[in-house]
């Protein structure tokens, strides 16, 4: 992997509690492995959205500019804990709306990447991190990190949620360009249920159908893969169901240690991420997950703020 593949600074997007510690620590991972800085931001509301959240951060103390840098360098020193004396963190607090604070952060750090755990804090986040999440997967030029799990090296097992289209194509490049070549690499797709209502013989013929047409697409798809891929072992996960938790099976039962998704595309698996159930995934995903927006539909999304 050449340098210029890699980012040249991340932006951790953080409560800056103990439980975001995991997200942290994938942070400091990554900055060694690109050797790049790490821009640790948090986001303070402004005072409209303080007034209209009042009721819920009851708990929270009122604090200015400066308590509040103050608070989160001493949060930020007892969480790294001197393990970070060989990398360059800063750290910068943003205000108002979370997801436009943390773009306009990372723009202004050229971050290449969003790393975030889930967790929340009444002080220093409003609104729950999924919906922030989800937000950015709207709105974001970068791929953003959702991590779950503790850090046991490089990621080195993916699996790449596929319905065989560009998007997908284009997310799981960005993934080999950040994290190089894999040792293991699993396309998961699920199938839909064509003909369900038919007798079980021509149902099952359908359905056979269906997936003979899928693994032809995967061998389509891993042809445009192939050249990235190394040495890698590569295989297709086609199974008929539900798309999360077919994902989420194959996950714990594969060691997968980062499922790339594709926020724009097509099938099962793009319907699945703008619906209601996307929630549900990143907060119950229990593998690490990278969410890669589609370029071309960052014309559609600036025309829907929200």
């Amino acid at each position: 992997m050449t340098a210029s593949s890699t980012p040249t600074a991340l932006l951790l997007a953080t409560d800056l509690s103990a439980r975001t510690d995991r997200a942290l620590a994938r942070a400091l991972q990554l900055a060694r492995q690109w050797n790049a800085r790490l821009v640790v931001a948090t986001v303070l509301p402004d005072a409209a959205t303080t007034g209209i959240t009042g009721g819920l951060l009851s708990s929270a103390p009122a604090v200015d500019d400066g308590q509040a840098r103050q608070l989160a360098e001493r949060r930020l020193q007892r969480l790294l804990e001197g393990d970070a004396d060989d990398l360059q963190v800063e750290l910068r607090i943003g205000h108002g709306h979370v997801g436009r604070a943390l773009l306009q952060l990372a723009a202004q750090e050229d971050c290449g990447l969003i790393i975030t755990g889930i967790a929340r804090d009444s002080l220093f986040e409003q609104p729950t991190l999924g919906s922030t999440v989800m937000w950015l997967t709207r709105h974001s030029r970068l791929p953003v990190l959702i991590v779950h799990d503790r850090v046991r090296g490089p990621y080195r097992h993916l699996s790449v949620a596929c319905d065989f289209s560009d998007s997908a194509a284009q997310a799981a490049g960005c993934a080999l360009e950040l994290f190089d070549v894999p040792l293991q690499l699993s396309l998961v797709h699920a199938l839909d249920a064509p003909g369900s209502l038919l007798p079980g013989g021509d149902r099952d013929t359908l359905q056979e159908q269906s997936a003979s047409a899928a693994r032809t697409q995967a061998q389509a798809f891993l042809a445009q893969l192939r050249p990235r891929l190394g040495q890698a072992h590569v295989h297709a996960v086609i199974e008929p169901g539900e798309p999360a938790r077919i994902l989420a099976d194959h996950a714990r039962s594969a060691g997968t240690e980062l499922v790339i998704v594709a926020t724009h595309g097509r099938g099962a698996l793009f319907d699945l991420l703008i619906g209601s159930v996307a929630r549900r995934i990143v907060e119950t995903l229990e593998t690490d997950t990278l969410l890669v927006r589609d370029p071309r539909s960052l014309a559609v999304a600036a025309g829907n703020d929200d």
